[in-house]
């Protein structure tokens, strides 16, 4: 029922007076007095659009919301966008690795062993088969005893850090998007000699916009760091020491 048809039937709803129609100023009293309740004319509603079925939540219009934060904050700072790799571009490696191990054994071992044999009978072959052949001297025995004990501690603590810098190459880029990093460094003064490697593999958003890669970011991390010369050699194990803690014959 359509709000025309409505007025018609009930005089109670009356339309809106307008600002230009001149005011009652007989004394009966108007529908508005005795409580009515006003209703807008349709020639004055704002105008609807007709319902449509292609407006659904399934095919609304993929809006970038970053597009109304910055029209409703002065402060809205867009993200920066993910720099782009290729192979053989440089990548700084902040290295911070640090190790502790504590290891305790205990280790006891107790065998006794008693071994006993008696030779009672005995045969010998003669012309007429075999026959029983006793001991003049008495039976033969065997016997013996062994015990042995074995007890073993042992304790080890350890601590290792490696800190430092270093620079990588992009030498792969997987399907992923995962770089996969390469660094070779060589230091020599007088006689020494240090030498690392570091290999790994990290992912394009883990590079810092400084252009640097933390260590604990890298998967399948690879640190090698030797050194030789005389500083080396004060402190080098000796061969007959390698070999005598790799036998270990006590």
């Amino acid at each position: 029922m359509s709000v025309v048809q409505a007025q018609d039937q009930n005089p109670e709803f009356l339309p809106a007076p307008r600002p230009d129609s001149q005011p009652d100023v007989s004394g009966s009293p108007s529908a508005f007095d005795r409580g009515a309740t006003a209703v807008m004319p349709p020639e004055f509603m704002p105008p609807m659009a007709p319902p449509s079925n292609n407006v659904s939540p399934r095919n609304l219009p993929n809006i970038d919301p970053a597009i109304g934060m910055r029209g409703v904050s002065w402060t809205y700072q867009p993200a920066p966008p993910l720099r782009q790799f290729r192979v053989h571009d440089i990548v700084a490696i902040r290295v911070d690795e640090i190790s502790r191990t504590m290891a305790e054994g205990d280790a006891q071992k107790r065998r006794n062993s008693l071994f006993s044999a008696v030779l009672s009978d005995w045969i010998k072959l003669t012309r007429n088969g075999i026959v029983p052949d006793p001991m003049a001297q008495g039976d033969p025995t065997v016997a013996s005893q062994s015990q042995s004990n074995f007890r073993a501690e042992a304790s080890i603590e350890s601590r290792e850090s490696f800190t430092f810098n270093i620079a990588a190459r992009i030498v792969d880029i997987r399907p992923n998007g995962n770089l996969v990093l390469e660094a070779r460094e060589k230091f020599r003064h007088n006689d020494n000699l240090w030498e690392t490697t570091l290999s790994g593999i990290c992912r394009a958003q883990d590079i810092g916009p400084d252009n640097v890669v933390l260590s604990g970011d890298l998967i399948d991390l690879e640190i090698q760091k030797e050194d030789r010369g005389y500083i080396r050699d004060g402190y080098r194990r000796g061969w007959f020491q390698r070999f005598f803690d790799h036998v270990k014959p006590f």
